[in-house]
């Protein structure tokens, strides 16, 4: 009689061990989960910043040529029709480098909603294993 208690405690004793080792096991791997969650985020975030940065300078540029070209489109002259199919011409090549430039602007706006749609995702599966830890814990 001895024996078998002994051998039940002995078993239960491993049983108890192992469950703690495998809730410890797996606290480490969703911490170690959190942890490259953080570094993936922390690296969006950078690119996010180096978007912007373009974006901001891309903006100043856009808007000098904005101005440039609405200026230009003004400064037509009936008098001389040589003089004014050459300012169309160089007009009309002005306009086309603004447009080019709005685009460039609209592409690097994308860019940044596409980058802070990452951000917000990753931070979001970040809060949720969060969440599950703290549930688990108490």
């Amino acid at each position: 009689m001895k024996r078998l208690l002994i051998t039940c405690m002995a078993v239960f004793t491993a049983f108890v061990a192992f469950a703690q080792s495998e809730a410890t096991i797996n606290d480490l791997k969703q911490q170690k989960k959190v942890l490259e969650l953080t570094a993936k985020l922390k690296q969006l975030q950078l690119n996010y910043e180096k978007e912007k940065a373009s974006f901001e300078s891309l903006a100043k540029e856009v808007a000098a040529a904005n101005a440039a070209a609405n200026i230009a489109s003004t400064n037509f002259s009936t008098s001389d029709a040589s003089g004014t199919v050459k300012d169309a011409k160089a007009m009309m090549k002005q306009l086309k480098e603004t447009k080019k430039l709005n685009k460039k602007l609209a592409k690097s706006q994308k860019k940044l909603d596409c980058w802070q749609k990452k951000i917000s995702k990753t931070q979001d599966k970040i809060d949720k294993i969060d969440k599950t830890v703290e549930i688990d814990d108490k």
